[in-house]
């Protein structure tokens, strides 16, 4: 779960009190907000060098052991590699919830859960393993790499056509909710994922035994994307979402599509979400081996340990959950040495570098209209412009440079999606690089020409019983409007758009009309299929400028993180809440230093086990802390065993045991009360 979805389920209160924080008075006396905040790599750095020791130690074990995936509190003391106590790692947790670096969320049954937002998980890394890189390979290896595959399309690409397919053909459903066996035939062969490279996924999605992985995929992106939303027995194309994700740049549309596919699928595993993280920071266009990038990880101690599994185990559930799909959908390209074997991806999409694209760029591209009716388009011709286009021409050949061909059956399907000969004209026209071949617009009006003079004209019949009824329906209040001509001397003709606010005029004078069943299915407005003109379609401002909203809730793919489905906790702790017992310690036991009866010692230390907390104790001249763990008795006498906690959180602890009189002073350390040396 990413901060914009945390945060669009944020109370106002909880925003307040994150907000209230001493940390972010700077930045947000700036015009900083809290999203620029979290999103700002060297604002969280100045922030994370000024937090306490409990806090850090408590973030760097989320990042380096969890990642961005729910884990209680067992897990997170697991984290903590015994560098703190308990009640530093539930201060360091407080504090992180504080500062909304961590949030928290209740399971039905109560129990709290905490989750590392998905966004800043990358960032993190960043600050607290600067020098993590991508190890790469050797020269040789280099020279010889070869594509296994040229990657001829990609996932925007195949979306773009999923998109056509559904203005042309109008996607219907089954009883059963799902897409016509003939109909998805037709629409798979539109689709370009490699389903070979897909099957190392673990994704799981609705109709699976009627689906194959590449439909469900590109079903599940129109669905949060909002392109397409159920409508009756249809899958309906939203006009204005269609034209706002058009109106995006090539790499904004990749990175929405990037963003949705790591949410779903995003693996729990910590180190290969680190791997996931260093991948997306690697330059575009350099080959990396596998390898390379889990030698990287090793060298900066995020690999466990011991290990879990052997080499070649990782190494393949690296390809095959993560680098592998991501091949799959254009974004990556595959290769192998020429000797050796050895494989090496690359990028061949910039998801995360600044770089003007083709979309971006001041000048469109325009396509060649060839004498043979033939249009060639190159990959700067914008998708407003493609989008058109496949109104009124057919496709040949989907690549780098796509190929479509006008003809008279294209034609006709403009002119009864609303286009006109003098628009389709105007259109070739204006995009045309070298100008349109005399002979082309001429061959265009001829084909239009016969359109129109007949029509079969979608109308409704309104049939009265007798004459005497259709005589008092015509003189009815408000009847008039909807009354286009009449049919013989029992029947009207009726709009097919005004059939229900006419049968609610005759519903109010008291008759009761039977309903239609139209060609949609549906009692109500019926259209045929419409191809959107997207000139006609207007956007107000805020809709244009917007950042494009996903649907999380929807689609077909089910989501491995349940954070979606849980409360967002909206209370905050105050140190005074992670100790119920507060009241029942005696105040001087926190104060200043104290000598202390021995039996009164014991007390302190046990009370210490007992709330996992830690000691100050004072002997012969120097100040320790201990996080004691047991106290055994011995002979009349006692003991305490513990790990003396440094400054400086070195995972070489010190075990210490020292008997019940050996230290002079001591006093009882609550982090986030009494916890400042």
């Amino acid at each position: 779960m990413n901060y914009s979805e945390i945060c669009a389920r944020m109370p106002w209160e909880l925003r307040s009190r994150i907000q209230a924080e001493t940390v972010y008075a700077p930045w947000l006396g700036q015009g900083y907000g809290l999203e620029d905040i979290w999103a700002d790599s060297v604002v969280l750095e100045t922030i994370f060098n000024q937090m306490g020791p409990d806090e850090r130690t408590v973030l760097e074990g989320i990042v380096r052991d969890i990642g961005s995936e729910l884990f209680d509190a067992a897990r997170l003391e697991k984290s903590a590699r015994g560098l703190l106590s308990g009640a530093e790692m539930k201060a360091g947790l407080a504090g992180l919830l504080r500062k909304g670096f961590i949030f928290a969320f209740r399971k039905t049954w109560g129990e709290l859960v905490y989750l590392l937002p998905e966004d800043s998980f990358g960032l993190w890394q960043q600050i607290m393993f600067p020098e993590l890189a991508v190890v790469p390979p050797d020269g040789t290896a280099l020279s010889g790499i070869e594509p296994i595959e040229a990657v001829k399309t990609d996932i925007r690409r195949g979306l773009f056509q999923a998109l056509v397919f559904a203005a042309q053909q109008e996607l219907k459903l089954t009883q059963n909710g799902i897409l016509h066996k003939k109909q998805l035939q037709k629409w798979l062969e539109l689709i370009p994922l490699n389903e070979t490279l897909l099957q190392g996924t673990t994704i799981k999605y609705a109709y699976a035994d009627a689906y194959p992985m590449k439909a469900a995929i590109m079903l599940d992106m129109l669905l949060r994307l909002q392109l397409i939303v159920p409508d009756g027995e249809t899958l309906k194309l939203q006009s204005k979402a269609l034209k706002t994700w058009l109106n995006r740049s090539v790499n904004e549309q990749h990175l929405v599509l990037y963003s949705i596919w790591k949410r779903l699928t995003l693996p729990a595993e910590a180190w290969l979400q680190h791997a996931v993280s260093l991948l997306e920071r690697s330059d575009h266009g350099h080959w990396f081996s596998p390898l390379g990038l889990l030698t990287g990880l090793e060298r900066q101690g995020l690999m466990p340990v011991p290990a879990e599994s052997g080499l070649e185990e990782r190494l393949g559930r690296l390809q095959q959950k993560w680098l592998d799909p991501l091949a799959a959908m254009g974004w990556l390209e595959k290769g192998t040495e020429a000797l050796g074997g050895r494989v090496h991806y690359r990028w061949c999409v910039r998801l995360f570098q600044a770089s003007r694209t083709p979309q971006e760029s001041e000048e469109p591209g325009r396509f060649m209209v060839q004498p043979d009716f033939e249009i060639i388009v190159p990959p700067d011709v914008t998708d407003e412009v493609c989008w058109e286009l496949c109104c009124i021409a057919d496709p040949v050949a989907h690549d780098q440079v796509s190929v479509y061909k006008l003809s008279k059956a294209s034609i006709r399907r403009a002119l009864e999606n609303g286009r006109t000969a003098e628009e389709m004209a105007e259109f070739l026209e204006a995009h045309a690089l070298y100008g349109v071949p005399d002979h082309l617009l001429p061959a265009i009006e001829g084909w239009a020409r016969p359109f129109g003079k007949l029509t079969f004209v979608n109308t409704l019949l309104l049939r009265c019983d007798d004459e005497e009824t259709a005589l008092t329906v015509a003189k009815l209040p408000g009847a008039a409007p909807y009354i286009q001509e009449a049919v013989g001397t029992k029947d009207y003709i009726i709009a097919l758009d005004d059939l229900q606010p006419f049968a609610a005029v005759l519903e109010k004078a008291g008759y009761m009309p039977g309903m239609p069943l139209l060609l949609n299915g549906k009692n109500g407005s019926g259209r045929g299929r419409s191809y959107p003109k997207l000139a006609d379609v207007n956007l107000q401002e805020d809709e244009a400028d917007a950042e494009f909203q996903l649907s999380m809730d929807r689609g077909l793919i089910y989501s491995r993180n349940s954070a979606h489905y849980l409360q967002l906790e909206s209370q905050l702790p105050e140190p005074a809440d992670l100790y119920p017992d507060l009241k029942d310690i005696p105040p001087m036991w926190l104060k200043d230093y104290r000598t202390y009866h021995v039996s009164t010692r014991k007390e302190i230390v046990e009370k210490a086990i007992e709330m996992k907390t830690l000691l100050q104790v004072r002997m012969n001249g120097t100040d320790y802390r201990v996080a004691p763990r047991k106290v055994q008795d011995t002979r009349g006498t006692w003991w305490m065993t513990g790990v003396e906690q440094r400054k400086d959180r070195l995972p070489q602890a010190l075990e210490v045991r020292w008997h019940a009189g050996e230290w002079d002073e001591m006093k009882l350390i609550l982090p986030g009360i009494n916890d400042k040396y």
